[in-house]
């Protein structure tokens, strides 16, 4: 017996509820940021004398001191390919850099012991957040000057440039690969009711790369893995038809879904199940739950690939990054 839930016209119709700017090989886009413990906290503007980046090397316990410029240079190799548009690596770089200051910023104002003097963490011998100059070598071979040189224009152009809100304060610049063809709000998916990081239209995603993903797991594996969330579930003799109500958002990520007795969180059934995405309907098929997912990572502010297809469109950096993030101003420090 074959059972689906099937995500309604939702995103379509949100796309045309939305405001979207109408202008005329697979990469690794791993990272997604999102609003940190302290989007709350109402500070100051970044002190302008801040040049450079501490790091807490989680490989070696050491900690590392950056030029702003040499970490832009190497998180931006690490968020987006060197052979995207221009003004969407120029959006990335601002945004990148926007996130980075606001986690220094925080850091700065109430530091934390565990980083022994540093403004965030990170293990640098894996690439996270930063891809050294030998990692960048080895990623981009034959092609590492060309994509170097690239990398540098674009960080140099758009250096010192930050995204404020409306008092001044710099923004929780959340990022993330696909969207499921509209963003999401930053309320929806993180509990945090966030100005400048509401939902809008971004139906280039549906033209990416592994947009649409889908991946099965027998019923005795399906539940297991629910279990793991939740010890108390509860199934019949055909689990296919125990998967009863989804609550989503207006922009399709599941916020709830009640699965047997228990009700679980679209996010706890990403982790579980390792989906690119919240954004997920079911088909239970015999003894085989398949998902498909739409997307790749929270769905949050900037989408990288949303980014390209605007790029590609005409849009110049400006024009994405205040698409993204609603009522921001660009500000050099």
């Amino acid at each position: 017996m074959k059972k689906r839930f099937v995500l309604l016209a939702a995103v379509f119709l949100l796309m045309g509820a939305l405001p979207f700017l109408s202008l005329a090989d697979r990469n690794e886009i791993v990272e997604e940021s999102q609003p940190s413990e302290q989007s709350k906290l109402t500070s100051k503007p970044e002190r302008a004398q801040e040049t450079y980046f501490v790091i807490l090397n989680q490989a070696d316990g050491k900690v590392v001191k950056m030029e702003e410029k040499e970490f832009l240079y190497g998180a931006l190799a690490y968020e987006m390919p060197p052979y995207f548009e221009t003004e969407a690596l120029k959006a990335q770089a601002v945004a990148t850099y926007t996130h980075f200051a606001r986690r220094r910023q925080n850091e700065l104002e109430s530091p934390d012991p565990k980083l022994k003097g540093a403004h965030f963490s990170a293990d640098l011998s894996k690439g996270q957040y930063y891809l050294s100059e030998s990692q960048r070598r080895q990623k981009w071979g034959g092609s590492y000057e060309e994509y170097m040189q690239k990398i540098r224009t674009v960080c140099d152009s758009v250096y010192g440039q930050v995204l404020t809100d409306a008092q001044g304060n710099l923004i929780d610049a959340a990022y993330h690969a696909i969207s499921g063809g509209a963003t999401e709000n930053a309320k929806d998916v993180f509990g945090t009711d966030l100005p400048y990081l509401q939902a809008v239209a971004s139906p280039g995603d549906m033209y990416a790369p592994d947009y649409l993903t889908d991946i099965s797991f027998s019923a005795s594996e399906f539940i297991r893995r629910l279990k793991t969330i939740n010890s108390k579930l509860q199934v019949s003799s055909t689990p296919s038809q125990d998967i009863k109500k989804i609550d989503r958002t207006p922009s399709g990520t599941v916020r709830t879904i009640q699965i047997g007795n228990q009700t679980f969180t679209g996010a706890q059934i990403r982790t579980a199940f390792s989906l690119r995405s919240a954004n997920f309907e079911i088909e239970a098929e015999d003894d085989t739950f398949t998902f498909y997912v739409r997307g790749y990572g929270h769905g949050v502010g900037l989408s990288q690939y949303g980014a390209l297809s605007m790029a590609q469109d005409g849009a110049d950096y400006r024009e994405i990054l205040y698409h993204y993030y609603t009522g921001t101003t660009l500000k050099k420090r």
